[in-house]
């Protein structure tokens, strides 16, 4: 606690006239709504810096266009041989930052405090994988548009584009695992790096680790080269996780999270989802539109007086069927409270499954929605461990269909994007095996990481004062 009252003490005055990341952070601990972890504090120190520079540059540029204003308003009172004002200052774009860690370790919550806080107008903090699946949509609507210029040419224009509409970007989970993402890296985010926006975005692996196996890697390298030119790399050494912290003793422990390991456990979801939503009633179950696969029909539906509904699905209905992030979004923004009834514990084989649990549980966490898990182990034994999947994958033998095609919150190679073209264009001595061998083990790796991640995050939602404490508001 003192170490972090002395690090606002010894901060510059400047910083204290406004909510800087480390205040914010001072602010919580002193609440008892997070614990002090000085691993945070030296990153939190750093993006504090950071955000003074912001707000020293935006001053000075209110200063200079005040100035160009005046010098243009005397000179439509004066006759033509008035003073030229000044030429405009350049400005001065600092570089970002690059957060990463294991998971749990709050770099999430560094970059929230870093920008609740951000003295700028035009800030964006988006998840990665949602922030690429946009560009991809441009490549294609530009294309569909009759945009005649090379692929290079087209993201080039997109990154301008994006620089104007954020001078800031934050980015969420940065981890590349596509190969059609990882073309298009190094040209999309030089053309936003010239055009001036600074980038602060959390990752699970340092720059170096960025698509590592992947397709094609030395055509993604120039990227990583100029990611660390234009972000500090920062680590959080924390060694804990904080969100298993906030899980209470047993006895609350049952509240949202529930193991049933034979029969249905459907009813025991709607009885727990009732706890969790008390002053909702039962309303006639009806089909749930999702965004782009078939509807989805719940197990049971509630509705409360101010309108808001809760939901019990099935596991198999939620994630037995080829659905993706924009499907469970939907869900997502529908219903604030949620129940998923017979989750298994995964294996190889049901790694289609597994994935698209895994998005499932990161579009109810990025909503902050509380769901109550119906589940046949505990978080932890959910899913396979580094090892064990490995040796799963190792005794079922090259080639199980899908395995060698990552997908999902791992990755997703948008249709839009003719990323083929790209890679056959960039090297077309690749040979199909070397192609599956690497895109095989980029989806182990990554979809071992997205375990980890996901029982974390089924640990943090499992709590009973999520989502209160849970993420920082932006406000």
């Amino acid at each position: 606690m003192l170490l972090v009252q002395r690090c606002v003490r010894l901060a510059p005055r400047s910083a204290r006239l406004f909510s800087s990341p480390i205040q914010r952070y001072t602010d919580l601990v002193q609440r008892g709504q997070l614990r002090y972890d000085g691993a945070q504090v030296l990153v939190l120190e750093h993006l504090s810096k950071l955000q003074r520079v912001l707000l020293k540059e935006h001053k000075a540029r209110e200063k200079d266009a005040a100035l160009q204003e005046r010098y243009a308003l005397e000179r439509d009172e004066a006759d033509d041989d008035a003073a030229a004002p000044p030429a405009p200052r350049r400005p001065r774009v600092p570089r970002g930052a690059y957060v990463f860690g294991e998971v749990g370790s709050g770099k999430s919550l560094c970059c929230d405090l870093f920008f609740g806080g951000l003295p700028v107008q035009r800030k964006r903090r988006v998840h990665f994988h949602q922030f690429m699946l946009e560009i991809h949509e441009r490549i294609h609507a530009a294309r569909e548009a009759g945009d005649a210029r090379s692929t290079r040419d087209v993201i080039a224009r997109i990154g301008a584009e994006l620089a104007k509409e954020a001078e800031v970007l934050c980015f969420d989970e940065m981890q590349v695992t596509d190969v059609a993402d990882a073309m298009i890296a190094e040209k999309l985010f030089a053309s936003c790096w010239d055009a001036g926006m600074i980038l602060v975005a959390t990752s699970n692996r340092p720059p170096r680790d960025l698509y590592e196996g992947g397709l094609n890697r030395e055509y993604f390298l120039p990227f990583v080269d100029r990611l660390e030119d234009q972000c500090t790399v920062l680590e959080v050494v924390s060694g804990t996780d904080h969100r298993r912290l906030r899980m209470s003793s047993g006895e609350h422990a049952a509240v949202r999270y529930a193991v049933a390991r034979d029969g249905d456990g459907t009813e025991t979801a709607v009885d727990l989802l009732r706890g969790v939503a008390p002053e909702m009633t039962a309303i006639d179950v009806a089909p749930v539109a999702v965004a782009r696969s078939r509807s989805v029909v719940p197990a049971a539906l509630f509705r409360g007086a101010d309108g808001r509904e809760a939901a019990a699905f099935r596991f198999d209905d939620l994630c037995g069927l080829d659905r993706g992030a924009a499907d469970y979004g939907a869900i997502a923004e529908r219903f604030p409270f949620l129940a998923i009834a017979d989750v298994p514990r995964f294996s190889l084989l049901d790694h289609d499954a597994a994935r698209r649990f895994i998005t499932l549980i990161d579009e109810l966490y990025e909503r902050r929605v509380v769901a109550v898990v119906v589940a046949r182990e505990v978080p932890d034994a959910l899913f396979p461990t580094p090892a064990a999947f490995e040796r799963e994958r190792r005794a079922a033998g090259a080639g199980l269909p899908g395995l060698d095609r990552p997908s999902g919150p791992v990755a997703a190679t948008p249709a839009t994007f003719e990323a083929s073209k790209w890679v056959d264009a960039t090297d077309p001595a690749d040979d199909d095996d070397a192609v599956d061998r690497a895109l095989e083990l980029a989806s182990v790796r990554e979809l071992a990481w997205a375990f980890r991640r996901a029982a974390s995050r089924l640990t943090e939602m499992a709590s009973p004062d999520w989502p209160g404490s849970a993420r920082v508001s932006e406000s």
